[in-house]
């Protein structure tokens, strides 16, 4: 049984005093530039904003204490509040909203305990359909909310130190990166990271989880989350066993892409190895394989690409352009009046699942306006006021038009110069061994174990 320390990880106030709201200084903006907001945005970005300040009734000790009973809700809801005031911060450089950002962090953290062998993280029960039979009660650390957070904290980092602002965080920043490095070196050390032949690699669950779900390699979506966060944080450290990682796992997903003509498809989950092998039948895997069937998946896959692609690593323009035909040809109608979205597979969608990706807005006219056109500016201005569309869904929203996407205005590789240095040295190798092109049909998927190639994972 995993036996979980319930001594709470306290942040004394000392600790952190940097991140009290400096006097007389609530308001005012860094010598940097804060983008300019088109006028017909401006009455989304003031509800947002509206929603910042409400959004605090999420943020309590005792809203916080509900989400970390339950640790996932970490990933899809807490995080998602604490974020807020760093999306408005980005948007109008008004520093009071990092002194907020802290607030909201540093209460989820104070409720961090260790499991045995001293790992930080939120411990709690499994969604339902997790739950271990013979043990539903016992807590549980997962794996996608350490990422989730540890990427949020290094994101503060990166967005501080941009604004030239660290010298009023330093314990702050010093205390988030040491808090996250902790958060992801933990599933090293109980064995949840596995290089796979041929050097790509993936993630596997909580080995305490219901015996179908226990030890599974993470689904692609996922895999995109922690991709995400390990950028962050190779961005805040210059630690290069992150920006390793994140080769890894963008080749494994390169190497799961189906090639249909000159579009991608691909699965919402593909096993890795034998850990995938459903202990009650070796002839089936522990889960499904098929294309997914959330919108929110597909563009959460898709956007890891995109992302390594402006990297510089692992996927180049041609593998971009497959990806804008699966958008633009199959995902979607064609109609920007009467849009009708599919899955990869070209099956409809479910009623309110829209399939795009914005992160490939930079790359085709088309995405650009379905991401963040008229129609989709008048849709983000009739939901402004809605407590969830108005404050999440407009948060990403307006994070990517305002803040991601200008930085990758080019069609070329923006962010390359990040990872040149490990890339043309200590990475150059590793490098010229994930290296591979989508041929002939590309990735066909192993439907039972017995189908598997020899090399597992390849």
């Amino acid at each position: 049984m995993l036996w979980i320390s319930m001594i709470l990880i306290l942040w004394p106030l000392a600790e952190c005093a940097d991140a009290q709201q400096p006097a007389g200084e609530a308001g005012q903006r860094p010598s940097w530039t804060v983008p300019k907001i088109e006028e017909a945005d401006a009455p989304i970005v003031e509800a947002f904003l509206g929603h910042v300040e409400t959004g605090a009734r999420y943020c309590t000790p005792e809203r916080m204490a509900r989400f970390a009973a339950r640790p996932e809700d970490i990933t899809w809801q807490a995080s998602l509040h604490i974020r807020m005031p760093l999306v408005a911060y980005e948007l109008t450089g008004e520093q009071s909203y990092l002194y907020e950002f802290v607030t909201r962090c540093d209460t989820l953290l104070a409720l961090l305990s260790e499991d045995a062998d001293g790992h930080p993280g939120w411990y709690g029960l499994a969604l339902e359909g997790f739950r271990h039979p013979d043990h539903p009660d016992e807590p549980v650390d997962v794996i996608i909310t350490s990422f989730t957070m540890a990427g949020l904290m290094a994101d503060f980092v990166n967005v501080v130190r941009a604004a030239g602002l660290e010298e009023q965080y330093p314990g702050t920043i010093a205390r988030y990166l040491d808090i996250a490095g902790k958060l992801i070196a933990k599933w090293d050390a109980r064995g949840n990271y596995r290089v796979l032949p041929g050097g790509s690699a993936v993630y596997i669950t909580h080995e305490r989880l219901r015996p179908v779900k226990a030890h599974l390699t993470q689904p692609h979506n996922k895999h995109s989350i922690i991709t995400v966060a390990l950028v962050s944080m190779y961005r805040a450290t210059g630690d290069a066993a992150y920006i390793e990682k994140v080769a890894r796992l963008g080749a494994r997903f390169k190497r799961c892409l189906t090639l249909e003509g000159d579009r991608y498809r691909w699965n919402y989950w593909d096993p890795a190895g034998p850990w995938d092998v459903d202990p009650a039948d070796p002839g089936k895997w522990k889960h499904w394989i098929g294309a997914e069937h959330r919108a929110g998946y597909y563009s959460h896959s898709l956007s890891h690409a995109v992302l390594l692609y402006e990297l510089g690593l692992i996927f180049d323009r041609m593998d971009i352009e497959r990806f804008v035909r699966t958008q633009t040809e199959v995902a979607w109608n064609g109609s920007f009046d009467a849009p009708r979205y599919f899955r990869v597979d070209g099956r409809p969608a479910d009623e309110g699942h829209a399939y795009l990706c914005a992160w490939l807005a930079p790359f085709d006219a088309n995405v650009r306006m379905m991401a963040f056109g008229a129609p989709a500016q008048a849709a983000r201005m009739a939901a402004r006021e809605h407590s969830w569309q108005g404050s999440v869904v407009a948060m990403r929203w307006l994070e990517d038009k305002y803040v991601l996407l200008p930085r990758w205005a080019s069609a070329e590789p923006a962010e390359a110069d990040l990872v040149a240095g490990w890339a043309a040295g200590e990475g150059a190798a590793l490098l010229h061994e994930l290296a591979y092109e989508v041929t002939g049909e590309g990735y066909q998927p192993p439907l039972t174990p017995a189908q598997m190639p020899g090399a597992l994972g390849e």
